[in-house]
């Protein structure tokens, strides 16, 4: 990953002091682990430091290689921290499965590239249609078929398959009715 960092720098023409110092960044790292009686010390070489100032613009550096890679107007990738949403449009089922392993296969490999192990038991796969459907839909990552789910939480808001947003809107009604008991468990207090 650091040498796909560094590589993307100089794709974007990062000044030289600027690239220098993100690779003296990167070079000698060591981890420590310490208990009360042990102390541990290995060298580090692979990643990017976690819970860093700069670790957020070195993953945008890199994920921005990603979002420029060529899809269709079949499909649009949707980003938010290092998560990603892949909506694929088709006219057939069949078309709809095509366009969506052929753009996995193409983040398959922007990620074996760069290093990176995309995580299939947490990526699932909805089919959004109006139309009753029961029929499989057959997405793969890492040659793994993808599990099929009725509703999927992105960014707080509650999908369904069907786009009714019900579960979003129970979800909120609870929160709701939730929020009321607590108020009426407080004491009124009144202004002097």
């Amino acid at each position: 990953m650091v040498a796909s960092i560094l590589g993307k720098l100089r794709d974007l023409l990062c000044p030289t002091n600027l690239y220098n110092s993100t690779r003296s960044y990167f070079s000698d790292r060591m981890a420590t682990f310490h208990t009360n009686t042990y102390s541990v010390e290995r060298k580090v070489s692979m990643g990017c430091p976690q819970g860093t100032c700069c670790g957020p613009g070195f993953w945008n550096v890199l994920y921005n290689a990603l979002l420029n890679l060529e899809f269709s107007s079949h499909t649009k990738i949707i980003p938010f921290a290092d998560d990603l949403a892949i909506l694929t449009y088709g006219k057939t089922l069949t078309e709809a499965e095509v366009y969506a392993n052929s753009y996995l296969t193409k983040i398959e490999n922007w990620g074996r590239e760069n290093k990176m192990q995309l995580n299939e038991s947490k990526s699932k796969t909805m089919l959004i249609t109006r139309k009753m459907r029961h029929e499989d839909i057959n997405i793969y990552l890492n040659n793994i078929r993808l599990e099929r789910v009725t509703d999927v939480k992105c960014l707080g808001i509650h999908f369904d398959s069907r786009l009714t947003f019900r579960k979003h809107i129970e979800h909120i009604a609870e929160k709701s009715r939730t929020m009321i008991h607590m108020l009426k468990k407080m004491p009124n207090y009144t202004a002097v």
